[in-house]
Order: C-alpha cells, then sequence, then structure tokens
C-alpha cells in the first residue's frame, strides 16, 4: 500500500471532535488529490449513481450533508443538480467547497446535534464518506430523514468498519420498523481502492414526516 501521510489514520483514530476538525483542516487542501487520484476513492461515483436513479429531476433540492470539500457536490453540480447546500462541521473543509462556487448555501454544524433545518426541507440528501469513524453517530440518520421530505431520499455510505462496530443495520431497521423509511438499496461497494475497503450504500426513502422510533 501506498503510503497516506498517515492522515486518514488521524481522522479515523481522532479522540475527540477537536482533534477530528485539526486533522481535517490540516488536510483540506490535499483533500480531493488524496483520495481521488492518489487512493482511488469510489464511494462519490457510487452515491452519484444512486441519485441519478431515484431523483427523478434535476431540480431537486439536495443537502449534501458532511460534504467536505464537496467532492459529491461536485459531481452532483456537473451532472446537472445546481440547487444544492452543503454542511460541514469543519471551517477548512468549508473554505475548500466555498472555492468550487456550487453550492447555494454552505452550513456549518455538528451532525450529532439536531440540524436548524425545517422538516422536509429537501427532496434528496445525501451523506458520503462521513460514517467513517465513531465521530458521527448512527443516530445522526433520524436528522437526515427529518429535512427529507415525504417520498424524498436519504443516499448515504457507511465505512465498513464503522458499521460493523457501531451495529449500524440496527439504527436503520429501527427507522424501518416505524415506518419513518423503506429501504431501496442495501449494497457492498468498493470505498478506497489503496486501502482495498468497502463501504455500506443505502438508499431509504423518507415514509413519515419525523423520524423517531
Amino acid at each position: 500500500m501506498k503510503p497516506r501521510s498517515n492522515i486518514l489514520d488521524h481522522v479515523l483514530t481522532a479522540s475527540t471532535t477537536e482533534a477530528l476538525m485539526d486533522a481535517y483542516g490540516d488536510w483540506a487542501e490535499k483533500y480531493d488529490h488524496d483520495l481521488t487520484q492518489a487512493w482511488g476513492y469510489f464511494a462519490p461515483q457510487h452515491a452519484m449513481r444512486q441519485v441519478q436513479r431515484y431523483a427523478g429531476d434535476a431540480s431537486v433540492r439536495i443537502l449534501d450533508a458532511g460534504c467536505g470539500t464537496g467532492l459529491v457536490g461536485q459531481l452532483l453540480y456537473e451532472n446537472g443538480f445546481k440547487t444544492l447546500d452543503g454542511l460541514d462541521f469543519s471551517d477548512g473543509m468549508l473554505a475548500q467547497a466555498r472555492k468550487k462556487q456550487i453550492y447555494q448555501n454552505l452550513y456549518q454544524a455538528d451532525m450529532n446535534q439536531p440540524l436548524a433545518m425545517a422538516d422536509g426541507a429537501y427532496d434528496l440528501t445525501t451523506c458520503v464518506g462521513t460514517f467513517t469513524a465513531s465521530h458521527v453517530k448512527p443516530e445522526a440518520l433520524h436528522e437526515l430523514v427529518r429535512v427529507t421530505r415525504v417520498g424524498g431520499f436519504v443516499v448515504f455510505t457507511v465505512r465498513d468498519t464503522f458499521w460493523a462496530e457501531m451495529r449500524f443495520d440496527q439504527t436503520i431497521l429501527a427507522l424501518c420498523h416505524s415506518n419513518a423509511v423503506r429501504v431501496h438499496e442495501w449494497r457492498t461497494e468498493p470505498c478506497i481502492d489503496e486501502e482495498a475497503s468497502e463501504c455500506k450504500l443505502l438508499v431509504l426513502e423518507v415514509l413519515s414526516a419525523t423520524a423517531t422510533c
């Protein structure tokens, strides 16, 4: 395996929010190059295909949650999805996303806390590369479902190691049992070629206006 400059390891093992934000801040300028050119990061393309399949119309309003530097947003924008908002907790990542000039609005927010958006504010929500370590809990899905309209979709990935560690499937099943969502896609896809890692890719249809279980 080629050296990863240890930055991904720092992100995955950061023990506090402050340490995580420092790691992302240090990485922000090289993030796009490292992931897409050096390591072979596939998750954004997998998610993009699902957005194209389920969005129905390029005019849909999309929230790119955990947008980072805007890797997914850039793909969405280039494929005709121009009504985009982004959300992330890292100042450094948001600064890089702002340079791309693809988002109508960019918000700084902790996804472990309630989001400021109204119920059903978006037609579709993406969250790619955010559920990678224990910093953003599976329960954050409840807010992603809440801010997506009934009949809309949540497209997201979960790194396989995090999926197993946090028993992510239990959160998904609880949302299903409460009739908050219906699962349309639940598959395993390649994540980062350089480390031969995988991720779960899911598409949830929102069935009710609240995501409580």
